[in-house]
């Protein structure tokens, strides 16, 4: 279950909004039936689903409610009306674009065992309680306190559980419950302003749920400034690079390290393996030299990504032949070429030996980059 928010604007990054990247990886996981999305306008969402074709076979759309225990509210609605069983349910937030898949199944182990669990991250910061004149009363022992995060999983007949318990509640409490609110809802307080869903499986039910130490990755979009830090992060997750080079140079090393899990290095475009890129580095000595059939094997054409062309010159003769116009016009007449590729180019004239550290740094963050801006030009280095 996928907690959302369409109030405000949505936030893009690869041209798709911010949330679908999560959504994305919990319909890799083989072991997810059903993803609930509990969003402010269902129109605006299924619109979206459609505009990036997304599998609407496991997602339901149905609309949330003022607060976030009131949307997950709605949401076990909608999980409890499918006829497929379910037996885990995972609670997450749109505003957390990053989830690595090995932690979630993790999670949903660790609450198939003890009932409940989720992650957590050390505060970073003292916690104070202030009284009511404003004056400080206590500070909690961050060796012991921790921020809650998610995503949370719980086994469903807990979650039935505490739908009895809410039931109960409602009976022997009706004076302190609005109409309407039914046998999902517990103290009106719980719903309005409680934030944590760990809280309510252990006072309602009785289930402790196993605390699990998480990545830092698990950050929530909450400022601006962790607008830039989320598409940061993401912008490395979903490279996908290939390095084509005859040779495994200092370069190449320093390349391999940098990028780790997201880098392939094959020494020319016919030994490409089977998975496609969709960010090519190819290393060339004094002019280009690849065949574009092959090469066009290589890449991922629904990602977008770059296409970074280095040629090592063993002396500057060849680009002191050439004006700017014509290495300019050569980039350009390349871009042509891979437009069909929803590629950006780059060619880098490599001159200066020694300079790797520097080679390297500048195509990291060429990678890193919006690969948008990219049309063709030509560097010198």
């Amino acid at each position: 279950m996928y907690r959302t928010s369409t109030a405000r604007p949505e936030i893009y990054f690869g041209g798709k909004p911010l949330f679908l990247y999560a959504v994305e990886e919990f319909l890799q996981l083989p072991y997810v039936v059903t993803i609930v999305l509990v969003v402010d306008d269902v129109e605006k969402v299924l619109g979206i689903l459609a505009e990036f074709s997304i599998d609407r076979n496991k997602v339901l759309v149905v609309s949330g409610e003022q607060t976030r225990h009131r949307s997950i509210r709605a949401g076990l609605r909608a999980l409890h009306k499918k006829e497929s069983p379910v037996h885990v349910v995972v609670v997450h937030d749109a505003v957390r674009p990053i989830v690595p898949a090995g932690l979630v199944e993790e999670l949903v182990l660790a609450a198939d065992q003890h009932g409940a669990a989720g992650f957590t991250r050390p505060l970073v910061s003292t916690v104070v309680q202030g009284g009511e004149d404003g004056f400080l009363e206590r500070t909690l022992d961050r060796a012991t306190h921790f921020a809650s995060e998610t995503p949370q999983a719980f086994q469903f007949n807990i979650l039935m559980k505490l739908r009895r318990a809410f039931h109960t509640l409602s009976l022997m409490s009706s004076d302190r419950m609005k109409p309407g609110s039914g046998d999902w809802a517990s103290s009106e307080e719980d719903l309005d302003t409680g934030t944590e869903c760990l809280h309510l499986v252990f006072s309602y039910v009785g289930v402790k749920a196993l605390l699990i130490p998480g990545p830092e990755q698990l950050w929530k979009v909450t400022h601006k400034k962790d607008i830039y830090a989320a598409l940061g992060c993401l912008k490395e997750r979903i490279q996908q690079v290939c390095i084509v080079a005859a040779e495994e140079s200092d370069v190449v090393k320093i390349l391999c390290e940098t990028l780790r899990s997201q880098v392939v290095h094959i020494k020319s475009a016919g030994d490409s393996p089977r998975e496609t890129f969709n960010t090519v580095v190819l290393f060339h000595i004094q002019q280009l030299d690849h065949d574009t059939q092959l090469f066009a094997a290589m890449l991922d054409f629904h990602k977008q990504g770059l296409i970074i062309h280095i040629i090592k010159h063993t002396n500057a003769d060849g680009v002191q032949n050439m004006s700017v116009y014509d290495l300019h016009q050569s980039g350009r007449n390349m871009l042509r070429q891979y437009e069909k590729f929803n590629k950006g180019v780059v060619i880098i004239h490599y001159l200066t030996p020694g300079e790797d550290i520097k080679l390297a740094d500048l195509v990291v963050n060429l990678i890193l980059s919006d690969p948008n801006i990219f049309s063709g030009q030509t560097m010198i280095l």
